[in-house]
């Protein structure tokens, strides 16, 4: 596990994504403090799916992919599934604690929506978020046999769910559901859906993962 945690979360891959929460904590202004995650999230599933496309690939170049190679294909399988949640695990801890830098803002609170409350709804949509986008660049960067057509396909559905349009098609299913939603007068079920149906898709992608991997390796 340890020689998979220093592959998969090289030093460059923490410099980028905590500069990246910085510079979005501050670009992004929040008025109260049920706006934060609804703030968080569509950049969360940025993070996501740039971070990790390469999940697979990052062997490519060198020995390394020699050696990959060399592993039984339920060794390669079990390699990636490590890697992917080395790596949903680091961002899902970094977007919890994130939350709070925001409240350098000083959001304003709000009686009716209780900040634990708040949080709960929060890292419930996180969840989905980034396991949907995680494993949506890494099936297509696998099928593909590269990052930069899984990024690329990501950041297509990211722009089309993350619109009015989107958000007029899908509604309350859209896979931004939770960040449409009204911060103050929302409720779950404007969002929960969208949620769930986010974690359904993930799961069906791990189940897709050995599949495409037999496929590519032949």
């Amino acid at each position: 596990m340890k020689k998979e945690i220093k592959i998969c979360m090289s030093p460059y891959k923490i410099v980028y994504s905590v500069l990246f929460l910085l510079l979005f904590s501050l670009v992004m202004g929040v008025a109260v403090i049920p706006e934060i995650g609804r703030t968080i999230i569509p950049g969360a599933a940025i993070l996501a799916f740039v971070f990790c496309a390469e999940t697979r690939v990052m062997d490519q170049s060198g020995q390394r992919w020699e050696i990959f190679l060399l592993k039984p294909l339920s060794g390669r399988i079990c390699t990636i599934y490590r890697r992917w949640l080395i790596q949903v695990l680091y961002l899902y801890v970094l977007f919890l604690v994130w939350y709070f830098v925001f409240f350098w803002q000083n959001p304003y609170p709000i009686r009716e929506r209780p900040l634990e409350t708040e949080y709960g709804y929060y890292a419930v949509a996180l969840l989905g978020t980034i396991l949907f986008w995680s494993l949506l660049t890494l099936v297509i960067s696998n099928a593909a046999k590269s990052q930069w057509i899984g990024i690329g396909v990501s950041a297509v559905v990211w722009i089309i769910t993350n619109s009015k349009t989107g958000e007029a098609l899908f509604g309350r299913y859209n896979l931004f559901a939770y960040s449409a939603s009204h911060p103050v007068k929302g409720k779950t079920a404007d969002w929960i859906f969208g949620t769930m149906i986010q974690i359904a898709i993930a799961a069906l992608f791990v189940l897709l993962i050995p599949w495409i991997e037999k496929r590519v390796s032949k």
